[in-house]
């Protein structure tokens, strides 16, 4: 009775390190699949992100020219939305009606965001506060909305 016994406890030994031994070969072929799987996602992210143009760039368009006036403000971007620091507005001296937009009809605002001008000798926080004339042209911006893509931006 103690062989057997022995014997049994040899066995579920054996069969212990069997199974030990067998989900670690599996588990370092996993490991091996996950890190070759991690490799080709970073080359994949580092792929698009060579190719993403900024949100605040636009694409060169024969867009017609508007001319904006109202006042510019720099504001804080609500922390939820995880876009940025600030963003700019202007709040018109008078609604201005906005043609296209994701509404899908005609609206009178009151103010809309403006992405500064591409060129570096415009210093759009100099602008903060002022009454000023902006010369523009309307595009998309975050999540459908219209913005102003400004070109010129002088105090009036």
């Amino acid at each position: 009775m103690k062989n057997i016994k022995l014997a049994f406890a040899l066995l579920l030994g054996f069969v212990a390190i069997f199974i030990s031994f067998y989900n670690w070969t599996n588990l370092k072929k996993i490991e091996a699949k996950l890190q070759n799987l991690e490799q080709i996602l970073g080359d994949i992210k580092s792929f698009k992100e060579r190719d993403v143009i900024p949100e605040t760039s636009v694409p060169v368009t024969d867009q017609e020219i508007i001319t904006f006036t109202g006042t510019l403000r720099k504001e804080e971007v609500p922390a939820e939305l995880e876009l940025g620091d600030y963003w700019y507005w202007i709040y018109f001296d008078e609604p201005y009606r906005l043609e296209q937009n994701a509404a899908g009809f005609p609206m009178d605002v009151t103010k809309l965001q403006v992405n500064p001008p591409k060129s570096e000798e415009f210093n759009i926080d100099a602008f903060d506060g002022q009454h000023v004339e902006i010369k523009g042209y309307i595009t998309w911006g975050y999540a459908e909305s219209s913005v102003i893509q400004a070109e010129e931006i002088v105090k009036k």
